[in-house]
């Protein structure tokens, strides 16, 4: 398991061939999208207070900051093989109201034919094995179809640890903000080839404006598109609404990008009443856009008091090769985002796109840029105001993959 890792997160691998297509989607995915993209003509944008907490604004900190993941020791183990009728045990065993559980998985291949609801606390699924490679739970034995989600999370506390998550019509996983799922942990997965955003994280901002999922963990995974770039617009790779303190950290992700009509989400986007989360040691390689801290809506909800507040972007590596990709865009963007840090990034673009690091609209300030090594510029757009300093924006290919090798990255 070891070694698989280390050729994950060090080894940068070629590029697939591209993919063309054009998707119809229906309106509520589409009005979605158009917005997103007109930001960049936005010229009045609706601005609130940054420094005014949300409603489901907490100041506490994630436990992970202080120590690292260690499996339960007082879990119920049951172990499940390809032969128990796929993983309905899951849902049967929660229907009868019980926590504390890992489900332990022997080798092959789940083939669901409905999302396991994850409604009760302290629920673990893991590989017996410890491999990914080895277990896979899939919505349909064809790419980016079949059931909606694999997984809608609305417990607390719960851990998917050393499988492979692929093919579903939406999501891979969803967890909802709206049933208050704190606690998620995701690792050492993973996550490829499905139709919308990889992982999720919903919120309802008006009904439920006070609940969110707080305090995830998304360590040593891998989210990609295995055909070089993905099935439509509508894509991301960790898509975080109204989460606080979340840690992001030691993922790779790689072609997460648009095949036509509008640019893909980022490959890790956290937004909506977010505040202090930590995206560290990622390594991102030829998707649209890297990482996003905010997005600054034409039309807001009146409980949604920011997109974004605080939080760290640090020590990722950010690569996008000239492959053609149609919506090859900026690698780090704070869109309404007061007091963020971003800082010690490597990032290189061989496209044409002119910003490595974008913070836009007025919002955007007490910002501290410091440290980055790139190859492109770093720059406000749209009123934005940051500390800019120590900042490297002339680096060469070179210079940029020997600081993430030796960087400790």
């Amino acid at each position: 398991m070891t070694s698989f890792l280390i050729i994950i997160f060090i080894t940068l691998g070629a590029i697939a061939s591209l993919i063309k297509m054009q998707i119809s989607f229906p309106q509520e995915l589409t009005s979605h999208i158009k917005i997103s993209n007109s930001l960049y003509g936005v010229t009045s944008p609706q601005v609130h207070d940054p420094f005014v907490k949300s409603l489901n604004y907490t100041p506490l900190q994630n436990p992970y900051i202080a120590k690292t993941y260690q499996p339960p020791e007082n879990h119920t183990l049951i172990t499940i093989s390809p032969s128990d009728d796929s993983l309905n045990q899951i849902n049967q065993t929660q229907r009868s109201g019980q926590k504390n559980i890992t489900f332990l998985l022997q080798d092959g291949v789940y083939t669901l034919n409905q999302t396991l609801n994850i409604k009760n606390d302290h629920i673990r699924i893991a590989s017996l094995s410890g491999n990914p490679l080895d277990v896979i739970i899939q919505g349909s034995q064809h790419k980016n179809t079949g059931i909606g989600n694999l997984f809608r999370v609305t417990g607390k506390h719960f851990t998917i640890d050393g499988v492979t998550l692929q093919n579903a019509k939406n999501h891979l996983i969803q967890i909802a903000g709206e049933s208050d799922a704190d606690f998620p942990v995701i690792r050492n997965s993973i996550l490829q080839d499905g139709f919308q955003q990889l992982m999720k994280v919903s919120y309802d901002k008006d009904s439920k404006p006070e609940l969110s999922s707080d305090f995830g963990l998304i360590e040593n995974n891998i989210f990609r598109y295995t055909e070089g770039i993905g099935p439509n617009y509508y894509i991301g790779g960790i898509d975080i609404h109204a989460g606080n303190s979340w840690i992001i950290r030691n993922n790779k992700f790689s072609n997460i990008a648009s095949p036509g009509r509008y640019i893909a989400e980022h490959a890790i986007h956290i937004w909506n009443n977010a505040s202090n989360n930590l995206v560290e040691n990622n390594v991102i390689e030829d998707c649209d856009r890297g990482i996003g801290f905010g997005m600054l809506m034409g039309k807001l909800s009146p409980n949604v008091t920011y997109s974004n507040f605080g939080g760290i972007i640090r020590n990722n590596t950010i690569i996008h090769s000239d492959n053609g990709d149609s919506f090859s865009d900026t690698g780090i963007v704070l869109e309404d985002s007061a007091s963020t840090l971003i800082e010690d990034n490597k990032i290189w673009l061989g496209h044409d796109y002119p910003r490595a690091i974008e913070y836009r609209y007025p919002s955007t300030k007490g910002v501290v840029i410091r440290g980055n090594i790139t190859n492109k510029r770093i720059s406000s757009r749209d009123g934005g105001e940051a500390e800019v300093y120590d900042n490297i924006t002339d680096a060469d290919l070179e210079t940029i993959l020997a600081e993430h090798l030796f960087s400790g990255d």
